[in-house]
């Protein structure tokens, strides 16, 4: 599993409203975990993806994440991203089963 963190300031109420509409389009079975936050400098999203491999694939310059980023207006700017060692949601390991970076 492979995380990433991405930081998107400007007014949160419009960066909330932007991501709400890109995430609309995106099948809630698609996230294991995803988790997004308003701080007072506007959005906060961490995401997961099976594998580095994944993530690379969805997130690249091109890549379809990419591409409703800019179809929603959404200029991230910060990312990192980074290897898994262990998560959990709804009181279960999400962690276990997944491909290893």
């Amino acid at each position: 599993m492979h995380c990433s963190v991405w930081r998107f300031e400007g007014d949160p109420d419009e960066l909330e409203r932007r991501y709400l509409g890109m995430l609309a389009e995106i099948p809630e079975s698609n996230h294991l975990l995803h988790v997004a936050a308003r701080t007072p400098q506007g959005l906060l999203i961490f995401d997961t993806c099976p594998s580095a491999d994944a993530y690379r694939a969805f997130f690249e310059p091109g890549g379809p994440v990419m591409a409703l980023f800019e179809k929603h207006g959404l200029i991230p700017t910060s990312r990192e991203d980074h290897p898994v060692i262990r998560a959990y949601g709804s009181f279960s390991r999400l962690d276990e089963g997944t491909p290893t970076p």
